[in-house]
């Protein structure tokens, strides 16, 4: 049980967050952009490990094919794209299933419509990339009540409140991640999406895939739900544009079809989601999350 100490510290915070959110849903757009800005290159230069952590990452990734100097910029634009986007999500409650599209566009919306045609619900696998916290509303207002997606409860109460209602403003339901298996299925037979954040590292429970170059730990669950209940699978990310608009991808589905290799066969569709994710990190390096240990875990010799 949490001690009155941590409480304290715990309303501290969301009232210092949720004041911070309210002022920044003043500010014009364009000043609360450059807020964003300001904070991503405050967090690059104070956040000594996670920057070299995406450094590191940069580097294994790309290697000759990148400049130090170059490394260093897209290691900068990603922590600025980070500020931008909490920056983006605190203004969350200014934007309505009608307005969104003012500053969203989706590529790609027909595919989750065929996708839900067939009956078994689909299996959304996002990416942290653009505003990735974008995509609660976009898919909330694309198919009202029918969008769901995985998350992790914050250990502050009050702090994940304010979050999870910022992210279910537009109809779509988190699913806690200790209850995810049950509900997915449950989502699914009602002919629902449901959105998995699977580009991160998965620990030792995940499956090893050839990613960006290296061995990697992915999430084995888009796959294996789409292998025992014939969901589709489907990819989907933001890219900020230039202008700080936002255009949605949503590719066309992928049908499973298992077969007698069940290890092998979510091995191969993971790594179809995964390569579509590399087109893009190759395409806009600087919209990625680098500053996440994504190697971390690594098959034993």
């Amino acid at each position: 049980m949490p001690n009155a100490r941590s409480k304290w510290k715990d309303r501290c915070i969301y009232r210092i967050v949720s004041l911070f959110g309210w002022w920044c849903r003043q500010l014009p757009k364009g000043w609360a952009l450059q807020l964003g800005h300001g904070i991503g290159l405050l967090f690059y230069h104070l956040i000594k490990k996670r920057r070299e952590i995406a450094s590191n990452n940069l580097q294994m990734t790309f290697g000759n094919q990148l400049t130090a100097a170059q490394r260093q910029e897209i290691c900068k634009a990603s922590f600025i794209n980070v500020g931008k986007t909490c920056i983006e999500f605190l203004r969350f409650p200014q934007l309505n299933p009608e307005n969104i599209w003012n500053e969203v566009t989706v590529e790609g919306k027909e595919n989750l419509y065929a996708a839900l045609e067939g009956g078994k619900g689909a299996i959304v696998f996002l990416a942290h990339f653009g505003n990735w916290e974008l995509l609660s509303l976009v898919y909330g207002a694309l198919i009202p009540d029918r969008a769901k997606a995985i998350a992790f409860p914050l250990k502050n109460d009050l702090l994940n409140t304010y979050i999870w209602q910022h992210r279910e403003q537009m109809s779509l339901k988190l699913i806690p991640r200790k209850q995810a298996v049950r509900e997915t299925l449950r989502a699914l037979k009602n002919n629902e999406a449901v959105g998995f954040f699977a580009d991160q590292n998965a620990g030792s429970e995940g499956v090893f895939v050839e990613f960006l170059g290296k061995q990697a730990s992915a999430a084995r669950g888009p796959a294996v739900l789409s292998l025992k209940t014939g969901a589709p699978l489907l990819f989907s990310l933001d890219v900020r544009q230039p202008n700080d608009q936002h255009r949605v991808y949503i590719s066309s589905p992928i049908y499973t079809e298992p077969s007698d290799d069940f290890e092998q066969d979510v091995k191969v569709y993971t790594t179809q989601m995964l390569k579509q994710l590399e087109t893009y990190i190759h395409k806009y390096p600087e919209q990625w999350l680098w500053l996440h240990n994504r190697w971390k875990t690594q098959p034993r010799d």
